[in-house]
């Protein structure tokens, strides 16, 4: 159980972070907090369960 908690929150911080701040990068307008943690929920959780 914990080192699949383990990677559902990197994977989350990850995705989260990348969203945040990749997006002005590439040319987009830089999405808000909340969408971004809430597309880093669905990523790590479609992760999770594959990897379940």
């Amino acid at each position: 159980m914990g080192s699949e908690l383990i990677y559902f929150v990197m994977t989350l911080v990850a995705v989260t972070l990348s969203v945040r701040f990749v997006g002005p990068l590439i040319g987009r307008p830089r999405t808000p907090w909340r969408g971004s943690i809430l597309f880093g929920v669905i990523i790590a959780a479609i992760g999770w369960l594959i990897g379940a």
